[in-house]
């Protein structure tokens, strides 16, 4: 089982959404974890009057009302499922206590995630320095930085990402950036009222960069990142 976290405050449900739904088509059997403060994949997946620990959406299952790891683990076996099942558990985390250090230690992917609001910078700056301060928490860990819903703007990213300089992590230079217009948005409230997973309307850019991580984190080439795109945008909700 691989395990991929997505920390940070930023909204990236809709992101991991699409990610899940690429990876599910591709054959994998994927986990989304919704470590949200306010469990917002439940308006997403159409589970506010009747919530279900583990349920399934557009291919893949969601887990949700989970407080800590050692608690997904046991909802996991209550609902006859184990680690083992899956082959990705992908983690939404906003609270860093979430995942115990050995988890950390053991993820094959960490990104770290925001937006461009100096809001998200300044609150990502407290995050990073309670999770690294962490008694134990390893130094030098990997991490991909990730941008969403970045548009064109006169700021930086060298100036963006200069406050997580000082944590002692391997920070990927090169960011990945998922670009963001009205459409993107557009469908994205429409999935969510709907409680369904359209691909189709995203943006060129965006799917182009969207494969792009994918590929980069699996280890694919950009065709096959594709072919799972195709895939996911055929898949009847």
């Amino acid at each position: 089982m691989k395990t991929w976290i997505f920390a940070g405050l930023c909204d990236k449900s809709d992101t991991l959404l699409y990610i899940s739904s690429i990876l599910a088509a591709s054959g994998q059997q994927v986990l989304l974890v919704d470590a949200t403060l306010k469990g917002q994949y439940r308006y997403s997946i159409g589970m506010l009057d009747k919530p279900l620990p583990i349920t399934q959406f557009s291919g893949f299952d969601v887990a949700t009302g989970f407080t800590a790891w050692e608690d997904l683990s046991i909802g996991m076996m209550a609902d006859q499922k184990t680690e083992h099942a899956y082959d990705i558990v992908i983690l939404d985390v906003e609270s860093a206590d979430f995942c115990p250090i050995s988890v950390w230690k053991r993820a094959e992917q960490r990104i770290w995630v925001s937006d461009y609001s100096q809001m998200q910078m300044h609150n990502g700056r407290m995050w990073l320095e309670h999770l690294f301060g962490q008694t134990g928490f390893p130094k030098n860990l990997e991490f991909h930085k990730l941008f969403l819903q970045a548009v064109d703007c006169g700021v930086e990213e060298p100036y963006l990402w200069e406050y997580m300089n000082g944590f002692p992590a391997s920070w990927q230079q090169e960011p990945y950036v998922l670009p963001w217009d009205e459409g993107n948005l557009a469908l994205k409230l429409e999935n969510e009222h709907k409680h369904q997973l359209q691909l189709k309307p995203l943006s060129r850019m965006y799917k182009k960069e969207l494969c792009r991580c994918i590929g980069d984190w699996m280890g694919w080439e950009f065709k096959e990142s594709r072919r799972a795109l195709k895939r996911a945008e055929r898949r009847r909700v």
